[in-house]
């Protein structure tokens, strides 16, 4: 395993004191070859053994940068670790991208990180693939906390993307490249300090210029199965799902559906006035809402 500290991007925007604090606490990279594959996760306070651990999973063409600013409020507590799913920030690209393989990645991780199960929080695409992943191997997860992720049933059709993304474009600077960062699905309220922040790490430095650290070939929408019934039947741990009020993407029939469909779920939670990139919009009571919900950890067991 190779691991480097995890430099923090300075792009100008003003910065709340509370962000400040989180950004102050980098997380520090790690490179592991699991899963017929190269894969990255960042970790705060990794050497605390003694601490559970506490897996944070992001959203589709996303990377472990998107918990910058919310990981660092867990580590009185827990061993905390963000990783990158194949073909998204700075783990490898693949060939072939399948919904079962990414779900793989994530259980390579858990298995790597700590010899007990995980607590795992999974956002939109994420939490899709770690629900995958949980049914695959039950045996690596402890709980889920599932936060706006759209589960597909048999009787439906992915939606499709608003737009076709174009992931080659080449920039001159890093500035230039962020400053066409764009949140997919758009949503009105988002704080520009943290998309800034996110934006900044979601570029890479080539011969070439800067490019987006994404795999311009991932399927559009994400590898993701049509069986959402079968795969949320064999989730048998406790969970908990989130969803944002105005969520363009999960309604609350659709988290309802996806709760009643687990067999061991609380919720759904709605986070009031949140859209669903919800750690850009209501950062903040994300993070309260993950902590009450983990301190009930034990009781729920």
């Amino acid at each position: 395993m190779n691991e480097t500290a995890s430099s923090t991007c300075t792009l100008a925007a003003d910065r709340p004191d509370w962000l400040d604090w989180a950004l102050a606490q980098p997380g520090r990279s790690h490179w592991i070859e699991a899963n017929g594959s190269r894969l990255h996760f960042l970790s705060w306070g990794f050497d605390a053994s003694d601490k559970p651990t506490l897996l944070f999973v992001h959203g589709f063409r996303g990377h472990a940068h998107w918990w910058d600013f919310i990981a660092p409020w867990f580590t009185e507590h827990y061993r905390v670790v963000a990783m990158d799913l194949s073909g998204m920030g700075d783990s490898a690209h693949r060939s072939e991208y399948a919904g079962t393989t990414l779900a793989l990645d994530i259980a390579a991780i858990a298995a790597h990180i700590s010899p007990a199960p995980v607590i795992a929080v999974g956002h939109s695409y994420g939490g899709s693939r770690l629900l995958r992943a949980c049914g695959e191997r039950p045996d690596l997860f402890q709980r889920l906390v599932i936060v706006d992720s759209y589960v597909l049933f048999d009787d439906e059709q992915l939606p499709a993307e608003p737009f076709k993304v174009r992931g080659g474009h080449v920039y001159p600077d890093l500035a230039s490249g962020a400053a066409r960062f764009r949140l997919i699905p758009a949503q009105p309220h988002a704080i520009p300090a943290l998309v800034a922040h996110v934006a900044g790490h979601s570029l890479r430095h080539t011969e070439l210029g800067w490019r987006w650290k994404f795999d311009p070939d991932l399927p559009a929408g994400g590898a993701r199965e049509t069986d959402g019934r079968q795969m949320l039947a064999r989730v048998k741990c406790p969970v908990d799902y989130l969803y944002g009020e105005r969520s363009v993407v999960v309604s609350r029939a659709r988290a309802e559906r996806v709760v009643n469909a687990l067999p061991n779920a609380r919720g759904p939670i709605a986070i009031a006035a949140g859209h669903h990139h919800l750690m850009f919009d209501q950062p903040l009571t994300l993070i309260s809402t993950l902590r009450a919900l983990l301190a009930t950890h034990s009781a729920r067991l």
